[in-house]
């Protein structure tokens, strides 16, 4: 895979990242091909806390009681997982309380942490990891920064307080990785080293959407064109212009795939809505094949102009037309992708796409991201630690 091999006696430790059995994200995919580099790669979930444990699908309730098992190693890729126990809430707004949660959770990582007789590598991949720079026996920590933190909901609570650990950790690890051009400039003045490593998608799994297969069970009864999307369905879309094209185009079928924070009953009562909950994400591309176009309907907000929607790529590894709302990040698709962020020209473009659609230009927008894929971005991964060691 890498052309330039990590040691092999190196630890790599990933701490403070999105649940490992979540939705399939960045982390996970980086993480699994680390683990087959180095053969040796610790995964802490970030916890959570006492009262997200209620609340939170990513952040269950077992996890009062997960952490007893200490790392539990994952027979696919070879990752020890471990979930730490629930901490005190807050922790992303007072550095005391981020401090002692991550104490609790040393003390019941215990000795099931041992690091091996070569280097390790500490990958954080939110504020809240500063709790754990110093403490693993790390050689060298990276910081890997997907999104502007400080803009999350609960963040914005105290801004500035979340700002303050964020530039505590940027000045203490080794290096910084964004994954947008605009992230790359915000947070290279304060650290020692920065690096622009985007998302990508795994080429080939998305690809089967190309010969699709029968359709799912749970949209085998819509006769409609389908126009999908599948994520998180949370306030960082723009659900005023959702409401907007699900009403006016009801010559679509519009499919949500993915778990929700929003109250969507007012949504369901239309015939042409479909909220599908959360899907394996070994079966999205058998949902991709029958959508007729897929979109991204980001709200254009401090949070989601920073983004690099792993989707994109992963949308068009599938060859299905494309529209979305204008991302910084999504300008370089411009020739493959429509980008708009009114009601009116979106379901327009959506309209267009769909008629427009042929076997041959799906190929053309899968060839597009024949270079997007996860183990080019680990071998830059890769590289980076070699050089930081």
């Amino acid at each position: 895979m890498n052309s330039r091999k990590l040691p092999e006696n190196l630890t790599v430790i990933i701490a403070d990242a999105p649940a490992l059995y979540g939705i399939r994200q960045r982390v996970q995919q980086i993480a699994a091909r680390l683990a087959a580099e180095s053969g040796r790669l610790f995964y802490f979930d970030e916890p959570g806390n006492i009262v997200t444990v209620f609340i939170s699908p990513e952040k269950p309730l077992s996890n009062l009681w997960s952490w007893m098992k200490g790392p539990v190693r994952d027979r696919d890729t070879g990752i020890a997982h471990f979930v730490p126990p629930a901490g005190l809430p807050f922790g992303y707004h007072s550095r005391p309380i981020n401090q002692w949660n991550h104490f609790w959770y040393r003390a019941a990582l215990g000795g099931r942490y041992r690091r091996g007789d070569g280097p390790v590598a500490l990958i954080v991949c939110n504020v809240l990891g500063l709790g754990w720079l110093g403490k693993l026996g790390e050689d060298i920590s990276i910081y890997d920064c997907a999104d502007e933190i400080s803009e999350f909901r609960q963040a914005r609570l105290r801004r500035e307080a979340v700002q303050a650990q964020e530039r505590e950790l940027i000045q203490r690890v080794d290096a910084v990785v964004t994954t947008s051009q605009s992230l790359f400039d915000s947070k290279s003045p304060l650290a020692k080293r920065t690096q622009l490593i985007r998302n990508a998608a795994e080429i080939d799994h998305f690809r089967k959407a190309l010969r699709p297969a029968e359709k799912p069970i749970d949209i085998a009864s819509l006769k409609k064109p389908i126009v999908g999307f599948y994520g998180y369905l949370a306030d960082w879309l723009d659900w005023p212009l959702i409401e907007s094209v699900v009403r006016e185009g009801s010559e679509f079928d519009w499919v949500f795939i993915g778990p929700t924070t929003r109250d969507l009953s007012g949504l369901r009562k239309l015939d042409n809505f479909h909220a599908l909950g959360k899907k394996p994400y070994g079966v999205l591309p058998d949902y991709l094949g029958h959508f007729a176009c897929a979109h991204i309907p980001f709200d254009r907000t401090p949070l989601t102009v920073h983004v690099n929607p792993v989707k994109i790529y992963e949308y068009l590894a599938s060859g299905v037309p494309v529209v979305a709302t204008p991302l910084p990040e999504l300008e370089s698709f411009k020739d493959t992708v429509d980008l708009t962020d009114k009601p009116g020209e979106y379901l327009d473009a959506i309209r267009r796409a769909v008629s427009e659609d042929t076997p041959e230009k799906r190929l053309a927008r899968s060839n597009r991201v024949n270079s997007e894929t996860w183990d080019s971005r680990v071998n830059q991964y890769c590289s980076l630690v070699n050089e930081l060691l």
